[in-house]
């Protein structure tokens, strides 16, 4: 992909994401309610109006996924830290990948449910970020503006979710920071990103703390503390 032509897929690739996200919204508050609240006649109208929106939710959905893979596809990064970004030739769009792709399975772990995840965030934050000479305090930095640009929208959270509804946008977003400045040896990415989510948890009420206080300073050195136990 061209550098020109990077910023201009990774929007299309969120408006794609989010016609995606809406229609199965739409589609499950549908589901959720109409059915069983009309009389009998509407009812059936609505349950077959249901399963049109079905089609069309599971058609857009596998169009997006195809999609985005054969023709919006991101370089490789699921083995890449921070370190590998910040010194790649486009830091900007490796991070936005790294971050939409490493969020998705952080958002999981955490119990959240119907997530949508701005990839050409991850990247504007980079772009106005990325001169940060030391990585933890560039990942302090990237915390604070992702979790203040709405970069995340979440419909529900699990009742079983190890972090509150309050403090789940910024935990997560510390996560994968973390995630991304864990020193892996080549070790499964997957792997260090449950083990940094489990972590972001368990000290969630401090990273909440720093994150109100816009504290870069200590929230860098927290994410260098934990760094070395991922």
């Amino acid at each position: 992909m061209s550098p020109e032509f990077a910023p201009q897929a990774t929007q299309l690739k969120d408006i794609l994401r989010s016609l995606r996200y809406t229609l199965k919204k739409g589609r499950d508050t549908v589901k959720e309610t109409a059915p069983r609240r009309l009389p009998a006649p509407a009812s059936g109208i609505a349950l077959s109006a249901l399963s049109e929106l079905e089609v069309l939710a599971r058609n857009v959905d596998h169009f997006v996924c195809d999609f985005a893979h054969s023709v919006l596809s991101d370089p490789s990064t699921n083995s890449e830290g921070m370190r590998e970004i910040v010194s790649s030739a486009r830091p900007d769009q490796k991070f936005s990948a790294a971050y939409y792709q490493t969020m998705k399975l952080v958002l999981t772990r955490l119990g959240a449910k119907r997530a949508l995840v701005s990839q050409t965030a991850g990247r504007r934050a980079f772009e106005r970020l990325g001169h940060s000479q030391d990585v933890f305090e560039l990942a302090a930095q990237l915390t604070l503006q992702l979790a203040n640009d709405g970069s995340i929208t979440i419909d529900q959270l699990d009742e079983q979710s190890p972090v509150t509804h309050s403090r789940i946008i910024v935990v997560a977003i510390f996560a994968a920071m973390l995630s991304l400045l864990a020193e892996t040896d080549d070790a499964d990415r997957e792997a260090i990103i449950s083990a940094a989510t489990d972590l972001a948890a368990a000290v969630q009420v401090t990273i909440q703390d720093l994150y109100q206080k816009k504290d870069i300073s200590a929230l860098a050195s927290l994410l260098k503390r934990c760094a070395s136990h991922v």
